[in-house]
């Protein structure tokens, strides 16, 4: 055979293989991507009504008027407009005008980049935000799946994880506060963790560092919590803190979670330090769960959350009482059986340490409350305030254990009759317990929930009303007339400390993207205290002189103030100071401060 047959034979033959090993490699990604494609599809249906209006209606989960979700689009906005400049000034954000910093007042969400580009290509920012809730819930599944895989369990119960995980009650409870949604960092970080205790490597050590980094910035309330939960559970995996090869491969992942972390923690608490007031011990206590919280699931037919500021609200912490059985039996196959062994005890773990650690002040050993002496010994307890949120960590973990459980009842009843008809009467059955868990514990409707109006709401808000082109005059105006150097004050200020009580400011930093402008007011977890003495003095009343002078001096140019079609011209003179209105249309008028001069 000559030297060209043979060549020609040879291209032949790696042409073929190349074939097989592309149909190969799809064939394989062909489960992956149909799981993502179902959990995807699965975040559309489950946010109904607002895939029918992406670009104007969002989901509020339980929450009683959209200040949050607000928030959290003006944040995506803000961190699209940071990347398209190169992230300079990330930091000082424009609200509470001339804050430095400001963005750390409250959760910064740089994952939300990732839906920058919708934001340049369609100018629509909630319809970036209504993405990026629903790429979270496919992510969780897509995870959730990933991690079942990784402890060992089968394709059908992994996919079964999945789409708990995607369901799971707290997330759909709390989804007006979509900084919570976002749980596959912390599912990666779990994942990333076994896998080290299995093939103990540096590129493995590498991934830990990564996802829990990831973890930490996604939200700084999972991240810390994360990390107090890795902390305590860590006992459970000494075997691998005495190897010293395997030791090496941790400290990698310690190294560059420190890396990611360190500055940014750094950053935040620098500007908290100086802002931040210290939470109310009662407001921690009304803001932990209790026991019997956990007997209570979002699906309750009787559930009706009030948002009377005298009472406090209901926690509906339970994932399901289904998936608290399936999960028993998980744990006790998990715990019986040598392969599962391991991530079982460090799992039950954290899932013991998040139960009494949501409890906050509730739990008492004695008169000791365990929660007072961490916040006053441990760094970052001090900072929390929403203890219940422990519970995230505690539904995750029954999902899983639910996945082994149906896993080792599914086995059982393989393996436990001996006639045919039995075991396919008994796998149905379990078949059935599986699909029934997977809707018991989701909120319809967000439960019967009703706003602080007695108005019933079903789990989203329309944003029509802040359509831009409906204040195009005096965005316009403020953005052309205000100097760089100057911001704006925005009536009404908050009324009072509630969530819905922020709405209108939530609504102007979100109009507030569109004129580029900064403001003075603002809507955060934390308040510098110059912008607190000026909206207790507005409260006290508005217009005066002492407060025109801390506006002029303070550089506030316009105040922009809500106003119905025909209102009158509130210009006047206020001593040395003077108000003018300069701008009207039939939602704002813009008035313009000034100062006599001498």
């Amino acid at each position: 055979m000559s030297i060209s047959a043979i060549s020609d034979h040879l291209r032949e033959i790696k042409l073929r293989d190349l074939a097989r090993n592309v149909a190969s490699q799809c064939s394989k990604r062909k489960w992956p991507l149909a799981c993502a494609f179902f959990y995807l599809i699965l975040a559309l249906v489950l946010t109904w009504p607002v895939v029918s209006s992406p670009f104007s209606k969002v989901p509020i989960g339980s929450e009683p008027s959209a200040s949050v979700p607000l928030y959290n689009i003006w944040a995506t906005w803000w961190n699209a407009d940071r990347l398209a400049g190169g992230l300079f000034g990330y930091w000082d954000a424009p609200i509470f005008f001339p804050t430095e910093g400001s963005f750390c007042l409250s959760e910064p969400q740089p994952t939300t980049m990732m839906v920058a580009p919708v934001i340049w290509i369609t100018g629509s920012h909630i319809l970036a935000y209504n993405i990026y809730i629903w790429i979270s819930l496919a992510l969780n599944g897509l995870f959730a799946q990933r991690l079942a895989q990784t402890f060992g369990m089968g394709r059908w119960t992994a996919l079964w994880a999945g789409t708990a995980m995607v369901l799971l009650p707290i997330v759909h409870w709390q989804l007006g506060i979509s900084q919570l949604a976002p749980l596959w960092a912390i599912l990666w970080t779990l994942t990333a963790i076994e896998q080290l205790c299995r093939t103990p490597t540096k590129r493995n050590g590498l991934t830990l560092g990564i996802a829990a980094s990831l973890a930490f910035v996604t939200c700084m309330h999972h991240g810390l919590f994360l990390a107090i939960l890795l902390i305590g559970a860590a006992p459970t995996l000494w075997r691998h803190w005495i190897r010293p090869k395997e030791i090496k491969c941790w400290g990698v992942a310690l190294a560059v979670a420190l890396i990611f972390t360190v500055p940014f923690v750094r950053q935040v608490k620098s500007v908290t330090e100086i802002h931040a007031i210290e939470w109310e011990k009662d407001l921690i206590t009304n803001n932990s769960a209790k026991v019997t919280d956990y007997l209570h699931a979002p699906s309750d037919p009787d559930l009706c959350i009030s948002f009377d500021a005298g009472k406090q609200n209901p926690l509906f912490l339970s994932p399901g009482a289904i998936k608290y059985l399936l999960a028993i039996v998980g744990i006790v196959f998990g715990l019986r059986r040598p392969q599962f062994r391991r991530w079982a005890s460090f799992l039950l773990a954290i899932a013991v340490l998040s139960f009494f650690l949501s409890l906050g002040p509730n739990f008492r050993l004695g008169d000791f409350q365990p929660w007072w002496w961490l916040s006053e010994h441990v760094p970052g307890f001090d900072r929390v305030r929403s203890v219940m949120r422990f519970a995230f960590f505690v539904q995750i973990a029954v999902i899983i254990f639910a996945a082994l459980g149906i896993n080792g009842l599914y086995q059982w009843s393989r393996d436990g009759f001996a006639q045919p008809k039995w075991q396919t009467a008994s796998r149905l059955a379990v078949i059935a317990i599986a699909f029934t868990a997977l809707a018991n514990g989701y909120p319809t409707k967000s439960g019967r929930a009703y706003d602080q109006f007695g108005k019933e709401f079903n789990g989203s808000a329309d944003l029509t009303p802040l359509d831009k082109n409906k204040h195009q005059k005096w965005l316009e105006y403020v953005e052309k007339n205000t100097p760089a150097d100057h911001g704006i004050l925005c009536l009404p200020v908050a009324p009072g400390p509630r969530v819905w009580e922020y709405l209108r400011t939530a609504e102007f930093m979100y109009l507030g993207t569109f004129h580029n402008t900064p403001i003075f007011n603002g809507y955060s977890s934390h308040f510098p205290e110059h912008y607190r003495d000026l909206r207790s003095e507005i409260l006290a009343g508005f217009p005066t002189q002492s407060i025109l002078h801390k506006c002029y001096t303070g550089k506030v140019k316009h105040i922009v103030a809500k106003a119905k079609k025909g209102s009158p011209d509130r210009s006047s003179e206020f001593g040395r100071y003077w108000l003018k209105r300069v701008c009207v249309d039939e939602l704002v008028e813009v008035y313009q401060i000034g100062r006599f001069e001498r």
